[in-house]
């Protein structure tokens, strides 16, 4: 039992039903039980109980046992004094506000069945905690929730960019290039870029932005790729050259190259391709997000985010450093070109519509999600095994269910889920 659990059937009115007394004899009867508060002070707020027959409108506390309310100092707290009922599983004591008012106290009766549906999810060991059960909950909730996860999930990257727009005086370029960076690195090598893209700021790259050649030196160096080589090829040698200058001319100062991750990298996965790729991108066009901004179809976004990094590294993963003989193109693959519209190009132009009020860019954004192919990830792959079967159709169900897993399942947050709700609530027939 846990005060989670009582607070999940206090809100849904889960206890058994009948007539309720409380611990001092008066009938009770619950009109509204309020709202969950998740800050200090009582558990639900502006709730509404009759007591014999008179409506009374305050707070309501929940505890495992009614003692609970001295252990946790209430009785001394005046935040406590407007409780009108104290809710419990074990009444064991009476307890009192700060001025010595009696809080009238009402056990919870819960029903057996209910308890033992919500043990089943909480001791759950596998990889979901209802992986057992999932496949009584009817299909549509199911796929309501996971809607309901990515939008969840679009508003916390909302709340994220907001926060980086008020760091950077709301300059949607700065922000824009920050988070393109970072989602360069693609999950292993996300920290470095966007350290380089803050220690390398969009003013200087945008001045310098219509010069791949000298774009690639910027990156390149100041992720401290350049320090040290022994340069013997002519290329390495400008780039070390054009690197000093820039340098010297905006007091830079490099990031320890040991931040970066190679190993079990695949060669095109490199973050020296990735540098590379990303300094073709922005001298591709350097007003990137303003074309995005107005892209009116998913082909038109891919097509901005086509880009081939200059010839040498057709034979390079690495400065100095020649692949297998191999000339190859190190190309955005479209895998590649697809999460960076899912983790950047669509955050952005969301948060971008509901901080301006541009509701049709929101909409465009979550049109585009549903358009992308499913991404390919052991989290999308654990959801689709026979025993949960819950297939995504779409990169907006794929990112709805990562998040469901990560924020919720990891968390073991079941009551709080809607189809854990479902489970522990709701009377199957078999």
């Amino acid at each position: 039992m846990s005060e989670n659990f009582l607070h999940f059937l206090w809100q849904h009115k889960l206890y058994k039903p009948g007539m309720f007394f409380t611990s001092n004899n008066k009938l009770m009867e619950v009109v509204d039980p309020g709202l969950l508060n998740s800050d200090a002070g009582p558990d639900f707020f502006n709730a509404k109980i009759k007591l014999d027959g008179i409506l009374w409108a305050g707070n309501v506390e929940i505890h495992i046992k009614a003692s609970d309310w001295k252990r946790h100092n209430h009785h001394t707290d005046r935040l406590y004094d407007n409780v009108i009922l104290h809710v419990v599983f074990d009444d064991d004591e009476r307890v009192y506000s700060t001025t010595g008012r009696l809080i009238p106290a009402w056990k919870m009766d819960v029903s057996q069945q209910i308890q033992q549906k919500y043990y089943s999810l909480s001791r759950h060991k596998g990889w979901i905690a209802c992986e057992g059960q999932i496949n009584r909950v009817p299909g549509f909730l199911i796929r309501n929730w996971i809607e309901r996860m990515l939008v969840e999930k679009l508003e916390r990257k909302v709340s994220s960019i907001e926060t980086l727009l008020a760091s950077y005086r709301n300059d949607w370029q700065e922000v824009f290039y920050i988070v393109l960076a970072r989602n360069f690195g693609f999950g292993l090598n996300g920290e470095p870029f966007e350290r380089l893209a803050r220690q390398t700021p969009w003013k200087i790259v945008g001045r310098n932005a219509t010069d791949a050649e000298r774009l690639e030196a910027l990156f390149l160096g100041q992720a401290g790729f350049l320090d040290g080589l022994i340069y013997d090829d002519d290329y390495m040698a400008l780039l070390n050259r054009e690197y000093v200058i820039l340098k010297q001319k905006y007091s830079l100062e490099p990031l320890p190259v040991h931040l970066w991750k190679f190993l079990r990298l695949r060669p095109v996965n490199f973050p020296t391709v990735r540098l590379v790729q990303l300094a073709a991108l922005i001298a591709k066009n350097n007003k990137l997000f303003d074309a995005l901004l107005h892209c009116e179809n998913l082909n038109r976004v891919r097509e901005l985010l086509k880009i081939q990094p200059l010839p040498y590294w057709n034979t390079h993963y690495r400065p100095c450093v020649t692949g297998s003989g191999e000339s190859k193109s190190k190309k955005l693959g479209k895998q590649a070109v697809d999460l960076i519209i899912i983790n950047t190009v669509i955050p952005l132009i969301f948060a971008y519509g509901k901080l301006r009020g541009q509701p049709e860019l929101q909409n465009k954004a979550l049109e585009w999600l549903s358009g992308l192919p499913v991404e390919k990830n052991n989290i999308v792959s654990g959801w689709a095994r026979p025993q949960i079967n819950v297939n995504a159709v779409s990169a907006a169900d794929s990112q709805g269910l990562v998040f469901l897993k990560r924020t919720y399942c990891d968390h073991r947050k079941c009551l709080s889920c809607h189809i854990g709700h479902r489970i522990v609530s709701h009377n199957f027939q078999e």
